[in-house]
């Protein structure tokens, strides 16, 4: 049945109606005529709202988040036309909001990739983004901060204040916040134009190893100081005191004189060291690499040591695994080390207490250890042991610059090794390196 007939059957029932009811027909033939033209008229409606029937089903769909719903029957005529229509609109809906799951994805994506711990605040300061770097940071995922006040996540007030100028004023901020275990992070909150419900975007970058080079620069700089300015001032003082009169005396001469030659002495070992470290850093000092006896340096480097473990009543001793036969290193370099490492047990083992050079071969690497039954190093200097001019006691570490564990380090790393120290308070230390030897 087309529209048009449809149209035509409820005009004929409603003419009937009225003729019946103008005639004068009995009741009962009139409620029967009555009641079979309202049917038609009935039967014609539901046959008009059929399509819309199927326009809310679709729709209903749409709405519950199935952007693929259409309407599958398509009735003849206007209805029909209204039907492709709609289902065109819906088409169209998903082709963008495709597009959009899709960019929301690689922005995503790109977040999360990202080192730094980045958010994403509404106007209210409340979280509605945080990348995977943030829960790394901060040890809470999107799931557990999401509509949450940024405080939940970290109650600084320099990065709230900062937050909230942004948010208000649309400034840039940057600060420098520490986090527990010496972690160092530059924070920029930046305002978002145009971006819905993102009103704050606040980036965490992780500063700590910029800090502490920046901390290691300015204590070369204070220690470099303080290393020249105490031979400078006994310099000074003996200038000044075979000046006021002591030149006369010859034995009061020359005794100043023997104090000004050791702390020139001092002076030049100290530029020495530096210009070495410099060179070995900087990579102007190539390895100069040759077959060694490898008993017979370490033999060496003990037997210089000698007479200074004599003066102080130790007992230093050689433990040489047998067979350690030739290695190709910079001996030179390797015998400072170890002279290094040597003199360093010496001047904190008391009298009376032993000193032992050992070495040996494992795994394809040449193990030297160097231990002591000396005071020990606390804890909390074993991660700094190695640093330039880093003393463990300052106030008997007088006499040394501080670099002889830095030269250690670096001429053992230069071959390719490690370096390693286990200690404990008044039980001793013991110093070791480890070398890859080739055949």
């Amino acid at each position: 049945m087309t529209a048009n007939q449809l149209g035509l059957l409820i005009i004929v029932s409603i003419i009937v109606v009225a003729a019946v009811a103008l005639a004068g027909a009995g009741v009962a033939f009139l409620i029967g005529a009555v009641t079979g033209g309202a049917i038609a008229v009935l039967l014609a409606v539901l046959y008009l709202l059929r399509p819309l029937q199927g326009v809310r089903d679709a729709a209903a769909h749409i709405a519950a988040g199935d952007l693929g719903a259409r309407i599958r029957q398509r009735p003849p005529g206007p209805a029909g036309q209204m039907v492709d229509a709609l289902n065109r609109v819906a088409e169209q809906f998903q082709k963008q909001m495709d597009t959009a799951s899709e960019g929301e994805s690689r922005l995503a994506a790109a977040l999360n990739s990202s080192i730094d711990a980045v958010a994403a605040l509404d106007n209210e300061g409340r979280i509605l983004f945080a990348n995977v770097a943030f829960e790394e940071v901060f040890g809470r995922g999107l799931d557990e901060v999401a509509g949450k006040p940024f405080a939940y996540a970290l109650a600084d007030e320099d990065v709230i204040d900062a937050i909230r100028a942004s948010r208000e004023q649309g400034l840039r901020k940057i600060s420098v916040i520490e986090r527990p275990g010496r972690l160092f992070f530059q924070v920029v909150t930046t305002p978002i134009s145009g971006g819905g419900e993102w009103s704050v975007l606040i980036v965490f970058h992780d500063i700590t190893d910029v800090q502490r080079t920046e901390q290691i620069r300015r204590d070369f700089v204070a220690n470099v100081s303080h290393e020249l300015r105490t031979p400078l001032a006994a310099l000074k003082s003996v200038v000044e005191t075979l000046a006021e009169g002591a030149l006369e005396d010859e034995t009061v001469a020359r005794e100043f004189l023997r104090r000004a030659d050791g702390e020139v002495d001092r002076l030049v070992q100290l530029v020495e060291e530096l210009l070495e470290l410099s060179r070995i850093e900087s990579g102007d000092q190539p390895l100069a690499l040759q077959e060694t006896d490898v008993a017979a340096l370490l033999t060496e480097a003990a037997d210089r040591l000698r007479p200074q473990a004599a003066r102080a009543h130790l007992n230093l001793k050689l433990e040489l695994e047998p067979g350690l036969g030739l290695a190709r290193l910079d001996a030179a370099r390797i015998e400072r080390a170890v002279v290094n490492l040597l003199h360093n047990a010496i001047k904190f083992t008391p009298s009376g207490g032993d000193v032992t050079l050992a070495a040996s071969r494992e795994d394809g690497s040449l193990l030297v250890q160097v231990r002591d039954t000396g005071t020990g190093i606390a804890p909390s200097d074993l991660t700094r042991i190695f640093e330039r001019f880093y003393k463990v006691d300052q106030s008997r570490a007088s006499g040394g610059s501080g670099l002889g564990l830095a030269l250690v380090k670096h001429a053992v790393e230069a071959h390719g090794g490690s370096v390693h120290v286990e200690s404990e308070q008044t039980k001793g230390s013991v110093f070791s390196f480890r070398i890859p030897l080739t055949d």
